[in-house]
């Protein structure tokens, strides 16, 4: 894969007890990937539940979500900048004890009034959790399999819970989600003695790597930042948007579902189109096609755009985000740009609920459709430039 996100090799060097390509390990990073989105993945249908079962207004119940995923970034930033001096086994533990008292103390503060804190420690704990497995997968020997297997689990997981929980919290509420939340941490302790302890950096085989200015390496962060604050805008009020086009609880469940599976394609499609497509194509379809999936939910889409909108949306979102990480990994040598590309995914997919909740007026979603579709546009021409000197640089190469 010519444009693979470039990810440090494992180093025997490292003392670790674990062989990171065995079955156990690798089974044990894509559990922990996927408990660390417990409650991202199914977003959507958290926030449409704080509205409907809780009482929350949407603006409240939005930014319950961006307070949750500002504890995912504060951790991703964290370990972008000392992780490797970490011992990933104690990290591991650590963000999985927070995360189960963080949902334990959300099914225990739901009326409370500090109900966002519990939320944010919850968040916290996942936050360690995503970091360290999505390291962990790419240290693997065939991390685009492994990655790929990792999309399939917690997508299919999403997809499934987001089609079944209108009627779970209607039965079992909130108390009960948090408490099979913590559950479920709590039995992926097992994990922990497969987790290699840390990892050593070698050269990474990055042949259309090339160390760009410090202008451009910024430009591309900044189209990375902006590209996830338009998906976490996006993620944190889709089933709001279905609930003001006047669409019920359970039929947005179902678009919901559908996109999910269709974005299982997506991220499979990203894998065997990665030598059959360039990257400057998967970015712009991607990016501006997800823009495009949400202008058609400006106004109040009927049932069916909804669900071509949704569908687009998710589709295009897991095709194009592997291609982007790769490009950015590009336009420098050290290894280090996917440490700062995975903290500005997590801090645009926080920062974009926290944008999006004051820009909703009287149950109107209009200017934070705007906003988001803005995000998206920016986003590409951020990008753009650095992939247009990058290009050129190469070029340069190929005529000397």
């Amino acid at each position: 894969m010519a444009d693979r996100v470039h990810m440090p090799e494992h180093s025997a060097a490292a003392a670790n007890a674990v062989d990171v390509n065995s079955i156990s390990a690798i089974a044990s990073a894509i559990v922990l990937g996927t408990i660390g989105v417990l409650s991202f993945i199914i977003q959507p249908g958290v926030v449409g539940g704080f509205v409907s079962e809780l009482g929350y207004t949407e603006p409240q119940a939005v930014n319950l979500a961006g307070v949750e995923m500002l504890g995912v970034a504060i951790s991703a930033i964290v370990l972008a900048f000392f992780g490797n001096r970490l011992n990933w086994r104690y990290v591991v533990f650590f963000g999985l004890a927070l995360a189960i008292f963080g949902n334990m103390l959300s099914a225990a503060m739901l009326q409370s009034s500090s109900f966002w804190v519990a939320r944010l420690v919850a968040g916290l704990g996942h936050g360690l959790i995503i970091s360290i497995s999505f390291t962990f997968i790419g240290i693997t020997r065939h991390a685009e399999r492994n990655l790929a297997l990792y999309l399939v689990l917690l997508l299919t997981y999403g997809a499934f819970v987001l089609w079944f929980l209108p009627n779970f919290l209607a039965t079992f509420g909130f108390t009960t989600l948090f408490g099979c939340f913590a559950v479920l941490c709590l039995i992926s302790m097992i994990t922990v003695r497969y987790v290699p302890r840390a990892y050593v950096a070698e050269a990474v085989d990055a042949p259309n790597a090339r160390q760009l200015g410090r202008p451009m390496i910024l430009l591309a962060l900044a189209g990375v930042l902006a590209y996830n604050l338009a998906q976490g805008i996006a993620w944190g009020v889709l089933a709001l948007v279905g609930f003001a086009a006047g669409h019920a609880e359970q039929p947005v469940a179902d678009a919901l579902f559908l996109s999910q599976i269709l974005a299982i394609a997506g991220a499979l499609a990203a894998v065997f189109l990665a030598e059959r497509i360039t990257s400057h194509w998967a970015i712009a379809i991607g990016i501006l096609g997800g823009g495009a999936s949400i202008a058609l939910l400006l106004g109040q889409p009927d049932y069916a755009t909804f669900l071509i909108a949704v569908c687009g949306f998710n589709l295009l979102w897991n095709f194009v985000l592997p291609f982007i990480l790769a490009k950015v990994c590009d336009f420098e040598v050290s290894g280090r740009m996917i440490s700062y590309a995975i903290a500005l995914q997590m801090i645009g997919l926080g920062g974009g609920p926290l944008l999006a909740a004051p820009l909703i007026t009287d149950g109107s979603f209009f200017w934070v459709e705007l906003v988001c579709i803005g995000f998206f546009i920016l986003s590409y021409l951020s990008l753009l430039v650095p992939m247009n000197a990058h290009r050129r640089l190469l070029l340069s190469e190929t005529t000397v």
